[in-house]
């Protein structure tokens, strides 16, 4: 069995241990290569998914049974892949060709599957790439198809050949703005996780807030935790984005209602800002001062607001290895700790069921239902829509915004249109009972001949009356 170990005074950040207590020598090399590359929280992400699957195939019956091994020919290794998949993933995995006639091994997730398919395979195409590398794997990388190398530069001759039969040029690159995007996009994965649309979980209750903070104060929670959770709503930030707030990243507001963080994917560079209201920067500066029940409490240095005001004037680069959260023990605060230990608890106490990220989905879908109230025009809102997405530094923007706003619109139909819909259908019904029969059914004449025609109704009888 193999485990993973967090050693942060090593010149390894992370090793892994095999059972006789002797560290895997390319599984820790490869650890180490992928902080160069990699976020740092995602690295050790990485690292379970693969130790999982290599800890289940070395007890799977048939994968030993069959004698298969990950160090062997592409073929063995993809059979170990698909086992778990189907047996572990509990995943459905289909073998089609994809659209350029390339047949490819596509992986559906069930209601079952509890492990990050997603994950897995980037995981492990990297670390077949790193084997290669160092020459501890003699065959090409498994997670890459054979055939899609020359697949994918076929496609790319022949789109060159028919830009120089029409243009009599060659193709320009597509930031030029002179030929449109060639549109060719051909996986080269082997397994390939079939595509589910995002849909996200937007919290329309004005009163959520409200909850949430009624069940922390109910708990218990004290300065810190209300300077977490208050951050959480007003600024639309991740979590760990706030938990990871230094001294340095509230200095660029001089310490009011300003904070600069880290994004997803941004490796540790602070690429965005968070804003909160002046009462939340009030209650920072109080966290941060008190010596009872505030920050001074747990911190060895005793350090106040005027005293960061006198550092950051003096070296700011002190302040970047101060944390503004910090636990009992005087250490910097994690996401985990406050989820499993503030967070869960309290709602928990209080009846509700709710993750700190949908702070984040009630944030963005009250916001865009200010910018459809406020804004006097389309060029207004298409603005205030565009410094929205700047603002949450989503990297896919339009496709992100689009999510909410389908959603949203499903949502006003549920709450406004349907119920005036079914009112309008309890009102015919009742007529229909208080009038007499004027007709017979050989007549040929139909109800909808003789009552008020309803346009709200019609969206659900598909019956427009003629017009």
């Amino acid at each position: 069995m193999l485990r993973l170990l967090s050693t942060p005074l090593s010149a390894y950040r992370y090793q892994i241990v095999r059972a006789d207590g002797l560290p895997d020598v390319e599984l820790t090399l490869f650890a180490d290569d992928q902080m160069k590359a990699l976020s740092p929280s995602s690295v050790p992400v990485y690292l379970r998914e693969i130790l999982s699957f290599i800890n289940w195939s070395a007890r799977d019956s048939i994968v030993t049974g069959n004698r298969w091994s990950l160090f062997g020919p592409p073929d063995e290794v993809r059979n170990v892949i698909r086992q778990y998949l189907t047996v572990a993933a509990r995943c459905k995995v289909v073998v089609r060709p994809d659209m350029a006639g390339l047949k490819a091994t596509y992986v559906n997730e069930t209601g079952a599957t509890r492990i990050n398919i997603r994950v897995l395979l980037t995981a492990l195409k990297r670390f077949y790439d790193h084997l290669i590398l160092r020459r501890a794997y003699c065959h090409a990388n498994p997670l890459i198809h054979e055939s899609a190398g020359g697949m994918l530069a076929a496609l790319r001759n022949g789109y060159r050949r028919a830009v120089l039969e029409m243009e009599g040029r060659g193709p320009m690159p597509a930031v030029s703005g002179i030929d449109p995007p060639s549109g060719i996009r051909l996986s080269q994965n082997f397994f390939r996780c079939v595509q589910k649309q995002w849909v996200p979980q937007t919290i329309d209750d004005p009163y959520f807030p409200g909850l949430i903070y009624r069940a922390g104060k109910n708990w218990g929670w004290g300065l810190r935790e209300m300077c977490i959770v208050r951050t959480l709503f007003e600024s639309g930030a991740r979590i760990s984005e706030i938990v990871h707030l230094t001294a340095l990243d509230w200095a660029v507001s001089h310490f009011l209602n300003r904070f600069r963080a880290r994004n997803k994917g941004s490796f540790g560079e602070r690429t965005k800002h968070l804003v909160v209201s002046q009462a939340t920067a009030k209650l920072y500066r109080r966290y941060f001062d008190q010596a009872v029940d505030g920050r001074r409490a747990v911190d060895p240095a005793r350090l106040t607001v005027d005293e960061l005001e006198k550092l950051f004037g003096q070296d700011p680069s002190r302040l970047e290895e101060i944390p503004l959260f910090l636990t009992k023990r005087g250490t910097g605060m994690t996401e985990k700790l406050f989820r499993d230990w503030y967070w869960r608890p309290a709602l928990r106490a209080a009846g509700l069921h709710a993750h700190p990220h949908q702070g984040r989905h009630w944030f963005v879908t009250n916001a865009l239902r200010n910018i459809e109230r406020f804004s006097k025009h389309e060029g207004e809102r298409e603005r205030r829509k565009q410094e929205l997405i700047k603002y949450m530094s989503w990297k896919t923007g339009e496709k992100t915004l689009k999510a909410y706003e389908h959603l949203q619109r499903e949502e006003e139909f549920l709450r406004t249109t349907l119920p005036s819909i079914h009112a309008a259908m309890k009102q015919r019904e009742e007529e229909c009972g208080k009038r007499p029969l004027l007709f017979s059914a050989h007549q040929g004449a139909s109800t909808m001949d003789f009552l008020p025609h309803d346009e709200e109704l019609s969206i659900l009888t598909g019956d427009f009356g003629g017009r």
